[in-house]
């Protein structure tokens, strides 16, 4: 069995499996575990890549079985964009409605009074699979809806906190609400993000936030975070319980 590890992959078998590693000083062991789809590995930063590796290619047995039956689980919550299915938005429950017009063009409609996502295709897709195709249509549509709430709330917080940023970009990251670059002051958020409630979508915003001030995740960092977000240990157990909300 040949195992490659290329940028943050690691192909087992046939499938390329996402890998996030984390180096420690203060720890002389190697732990290999899923969180998601992604395969996390924590271990000593004097361990070298080739022992890693080692360690790996001992567990891949383990690791694939662990894959499959996790991206299997998850293809079962993931949207195959039937009318009646739903899709979260801002917290709420909306209910999807596709519907097919003699346009040409796709289009979005969100609903709110009514809690309807609206899907228009044109008539001559009805019978054809469309499922990447309006997957990258509704993450285009989050994208933006994610940007304009960021218009609004990062600037508050921001300046709530005393706290500056350089840029702030927005991606289809599953794994992370939110991340950053503390030395060049850049944000990223993921286009999920609007799919939250706005007590969540907060308190992310803060963590970044917060991050500009401690790079780490530090007891000075937390009080930081609690300082504008009490409740933020209980946002963070429900984001966690609550992720498949955002699969698409």
């Amino acid at each position: 069995m040949r195992l490659i590890m290329a940028n943050t992959y690691i192909k087992i078998k046939d499938k390329e499996i996402p890998v996030i590693i984390r180096n420690y000083r203060h720890t002389n062991s190697i732990k290999i575990y899923f969180r998601g789809n992604i395969l996390n590995i924590s271990k000593s930063k004097y361990i070298s890549k080739r022992k890693m590796l080692e360690v790996i290619k001992q567990n891949e047995e383990q690791i694939y079985k662990q894959y499959l039956q996790i991206t299997s689980k998850e293809n079962d919550k993931m949207k195959h964009w039937y009318t009646g299915e739903k899709i979260s938005y801002q917290g709420r429950d909306f209910c999807i409605q596709m519907v097919y017009t003699n346009k040409k063009r796709f289009k979005i409609i969100l609903d709110e009074d009514n809690e309807l996502f609206i899907i228009e295709l044109p008539e001559i897709l009805k019978n054809e699979n469309n499922k990447t195709m309006i997957d990258k249509y509704v993450k285009k549509f989050l994208c933006i809806k994610t940007k304009e709430y960021l218009e609004n709330r990062l600037p508050y917080w921001s300046q709530k906190m005393k706290t500056k940023y350089a840029e702030c970009k927005v991606g289809d990251a599953i794994s992370k609400y939110g991340s950053c670059i503390p030395s060049k002051k850049i944000l990223h958020f993921s286009n999920r993000l609007i799919m939250l409630p706005k007590d969540k979508m907060d308190a992310i915003i803060v963590h970044e936030l917060a991050h500009m001030t401690y790079a780490n995740h530090s007891d000075k960092f937390y009080d930081l975070v609690q300082q504008y977000i009490p409740n933020y240990f209980e946002i963070d157990r429900w984001l966690k319980k609550n992720i498949k909300r955002v699969m698409i």
